[in-house]
């Protein structure tokens, strides 16, 4: 799969799992206002969004593995969790206690230093599912409209069990063609048309 990282779409896969090596690199981060930056000159890293209490990135290691960290403001953390997926470990990051996420900012999101990693998903919010993940389409209208009909009482099982459900914190997860879910045709982002398979991953539940 390609992944957008600031203009160089570079092949990813899910890892699975995160050793030694990547603890002392995640250790060694650091934040530019923007993007999290690592001593590693292979790992990329590309903004996936952010709330009242963390904002979340995606990372490529050197090897074209692709996780989640997940940098918390503690004051404010609620305990937000990726639910039925999988979390690699927590760290301590010395480079991001005390760092607005805006620079300059005297209120809002400041990391605190406590960094969780995550499983990557790759997904569109429930709030739309994009026909293309590069830009808006025509399509993305009556796919959502169809993905929320036939995916809507899962949805609704979320919001009877959970608080704060909404619609950017549970995602319509694209998947292969061979795995379970509502079959699609969409395109990735190297413009080819695919049959893919979409289910619902909730990313940030209480």
């Amino acid at each position: 799969m390609l992944v957008d990282f600031d203009g160089e779409r570079l092949a990813v896969t899910a890892a699975g799992a995160l050793d030694g090596d990547h603890a002392t690199t995640i250790r060694a981060a650091a934040y530019d206002g923007r993007l999290l930056r690592f001593p590693d000159p292979q790992w990329r890293c590309v903004y996936l969004g952010a709330g009242e209490e963390k904002a979340c990135f995606g990372v490529r290691d050197g090897a074209g593995r692709m996780f989640v960290l997940e940098v918390l403001d503690e004051r404010t953390y609620l305990n937000g969790r990726f639910v039925g997926g999988a979390y690699f470990g927590d760290h301590r990051v010395p480079g991001l206690s005390g760092v607005p996420k805006s620079p300059g900012a005297t209120i809002g999101l400041r990391f605190t230093g406590l960094v969780k990693a995550r499983q990557w998903v790759y997904g569109h919010e429930w709030a739309r599912f994009r026909w293309r993940p590069d830009r808006p389409s025509p399509l993305d209208a009556p796919l959502t409209a169809y993905l929320r009909l036939v995916l809507g009482g899962r949805y609704a099982r979320y919001r009877r069990h959970y608080r704060d459900v909404h619609e950017r914190n549970v995602l319509f997860e694209v998947r292969p063609a061979r795995s379970r879910g509502v079959p699609v045709l969409a395109r990735d982002l190297g413009g080819r048309i695919r049959l893919v398979r979409v289910g619902l991953q909730p990313i940030d539940l209480r």
